[in-house]
């Protein structure tokens, strides 16, 4: 998955177009770091996604300036479904 929770990317006006980001409404009703859970802002669903951090194997990482528009304009953007599909079975 391809996921962020960095507010530089997301609050941008590029983030809520782009990337179709809304703002939480509400908390969730339990403690996501007792459980070691993280919630995110997954960019290829857009929407919020809460992963097990035991479970989890950080790739790589994407700095939150213009360097991740460039990426998301150059490679992301014209992406299939199935290439999507691949990107997420790494």
């Amino acid at each position: 998955m391809l996921c962020t929770n960095s507010a530089r990317l997301l609050n941008s006006n590029k983030g809520q177009l782009a990337l179709r980001y809304t703002p939480p409404t509400s908390a969730p009703k339990y403690n996501p770091s007792t459980k070691n859970l993280i919630i995110t802002w997954d960019v290829f669903m857009q929407g919020y996604r809460t992963i097990n951090a035991d479970n989890c194997q950080l790739i790589s990482i994407i700095p939150d300036d213009d360097s991740f528009w460039d990426y998301f304009t150059e490679k992301l953007t014209s992406m299939t479904p199935s290439q999507k599909t691949a990107f997420m079975s790494v």
